[in-house]
């Protein structure tokens, strides 16, 4: 089966993570950016209340095909409870018709589900199946863990 991991990553954990599941998954890795400056504590707080009010950004790669992949899986973190406006755009452009999805998102640990939430049903309302979900909290956690977390998730997702 032919798999791609997209993800967005402002501060390089969800990176790191998703670098860690293509290890141990295999499959494309492609990094979604956001075309906004999101540096600094001002960026932080502009992308925090876009991501709270569910708004868009631009971003690169845009339009990326998936059209070859069988298994779809995204990853992001959770800004006020919410996926980041990469991903919300990502989603709005994307034809996710019978594809099937995991979900993985990074947070301090609050809020996360709610995330998880607002991504099915984006992904559910462009015809994607979720197929699985996970979530990893990042706070005051280092590469070791990240790495430790990425090798459990494959595991849960390697019959997917």
């Amino acid at each position: 089966m032919k798999n791609v991991i997209l993800y967005y990553s402002r501060t390089g954990k969800t990176r790191f993570l998703a670098e860690k599941l293509q290890q141990e998954l295999g499959g494309d890795l492609v990094e979604i950016r956001d075309l906004k400056k999101r540096k600094g504590p001002f960026g932080f707080l502009r992308g925090v209340r876009d991501a709270h009010l569910g708004l868009n950004t631009e971003v690169a790669p845009s339009g990326f095909d998936i059209s070859k992949y069988e298994l779809i899986i995204l990853g992001t973190p959770v800004w006020a409870s919410s996926p980041t406006p990469a991903l919300n755009t990502f989603l709005q452009t994307c034809n996710l018709m019978n594809k099937k999805v995991i979900l993985f998102v990074t947070s301090r640990g609050a809020g996360y589900r709610q995330a998880i939430d607002i991504l099915k049903g984006k992904v559910e309302a462009k015809g994607g199946k979720v197929v699985g979900v996970g979530s990893v909290k990042t706070w005051l956690r280092g590469k070791k863990y990240l790495f430790r977390a990425g090798i459990e998730l494959a595991k849960l997702w390697k019959t997917v």
